[in-house]
């Protein structure tokens, strides 16, 4: 093998569509297709090009939906069809990586049969030099296949995409599984299995992410971790999650159906003990070190420490994400600057309440306008809680 197998394609005209998870190419006229050695049977001169349903490699499934439509046309013909086998390195690994393929010639697929199994095969034809191929495609032709074509929609998996948003849902739903068996899997793993690369991949987290935020759930991308069992810092960065392990145990106890409720995510457990002096002195410095206009460093700080750090509706203790804002009525330029003219609220939820668009009433609940409920009405009808007069 001379080159990769990508480059062959290109050579011959035929360029991978996506050069991680493509098992085959085509321009119109002519499909060529990557098949197996362990496939191929010498015998029959046939070799699979698609495996029966349950034979199928989840780790390669994002090839599955354009081998599909490959076949689709080849099945009905008229086409020029060709195949190059590849041999794997390891036949049992998933997923599999090419060890060697015959790079001077392509065999001319000549129809395409159904098996009793429900796998797909095609019926081999010559053998053609690759020096020759662009030639011999403009007369030779696939013969139509009997029957109507035995693959419906719901065998496709949805990831044969180059657009990382129509992934998501798989992503999501993988995770789930992951998360009621109480793993964790990869950076690497999740770009192998859905054939992403990082930035698609890091989009891809975002945006599943703040889907999880919206719809008041842990967030399920803490389970994707890198070689030391650790997500990477923008968990942090972009939720304000500072505790990665205990954001995975909230998505064990959410998708295992246990009656732990979920939190908003960045908030803490509300049952979680009182942070200790240390600890909200050294969260409180953090806390400082957010530029604001002088005169507010008092109040800021007081209102801190009034709620020890933490936000009076979600309980998020990260202190880059809290504010402290004045309370409806108290203004900052009337010397409205104590602990009791404010209260301690997550960056969102202040935006909120400024706005009139989240309330407080006289007995302390929180009161949600109706357009927020799908995004917040996990805290519609909270009461506020003062975290340093709490028992606990």
């Amino acid at each position: 093998m001379a080159q990769p197998i990508s480059q062959f394609f290109s050579r011959l005209g035929l360029p991978l569509r996506n050069v991680r998870w493509s098992w085959g190419a085509g321009n119109g006229s002519t499909i060529l297709l990557r098949t197996w050695a362990d496939d191929y049977s010498s015998k029959t001169r046939k070799v699979l090009v698609l495996r029966e349903p349950a034979a199928r490699d989840e780790s390669e499934s994002f090839g599955l939906d354009e081998r599909i439509v490959h076949l689709r046309t080849l099945w009905d013909g008229d086409v020029a069809g060709y195949t190059v086998i590849a041999t794997a390195t390891d036949k049992d690994a998933r997923p599999r990586h090419i060890a060697d393929y015959r790079d001077d010639a392509v065999f001319a697929i000549r129809r395409l049969e159904m098996i009793s199994d429900g796998s797909i095969a095609a019926a081999l034809d010559e053998l053609v030099p690759v020096t020759r191929l662009t030639a011999h495609a403009q007369s030779y032709r696939t013969q139509p296949a009997e029957g109507p074509f035995p693959i419906d929609d719901s065998q496709r998996s949805g990831l044969s995409t180059n657009t990382y948003l129509q992934k998501i849902p798989a992503v999501r739903a993988w995770l789930e599984e992951i998360s009621r068996s109480r793993g964790t899997v990869t950076y690497s793993e999740v770009m192998n299995r859905f054939g992403l690369t990082f930035y698609p991949l890091r989009n891809a987290m975002s945006k599943l992410g703040h889907e999880c935020i919206d719809s008041g759930v842990p967030v399920i991308t803490s389970l994707i971790v890198n070689e030391t069992g650790r997500c990477s810092d923008g968990l942090f960065a972009e939720f304000g999650i500072d505790d990665d392990e205990k954001e995975r145990q909230r998505c064990y106890t959410y998708w295992t159906g246990e009656t732990t409720p979920p939190i908003p995510a960045g908030a803490s457990d509300t049952a979680r003990p009182l942070a200790s002096d240390e600890d909200l002195a050294i969260r409180a410095a953090r806390f400082a070190r957010v530029p604001v206009r002088p005169e507010q460093r008092t109040f800021r700080e007081s209102v801190f420490y009034a709620y020890a750090g933490r936000c009076a509706i979600s309980g998020c203790s990260v202190p880059e994400a809290l504010e402290a804002a004045h309370l409806a009525g108290r203004d900052w330029r009337q010397g409205h600057n104590s602990a009791s003219d404010g209260i301690l609220l997550r960056r969102d939820l202040h935006a909120l309440y400024d706005r009139g668009l989240l309330r407080i009433s006289d007995d302390g609940k929180v009161e949600l306008d109706t357009d927020l409920f799908a995004h917040y009405g996990s805290f519609d009808g909270v009461t506020i809680v003062n975290w340093r007069d709490k028992s606990v």
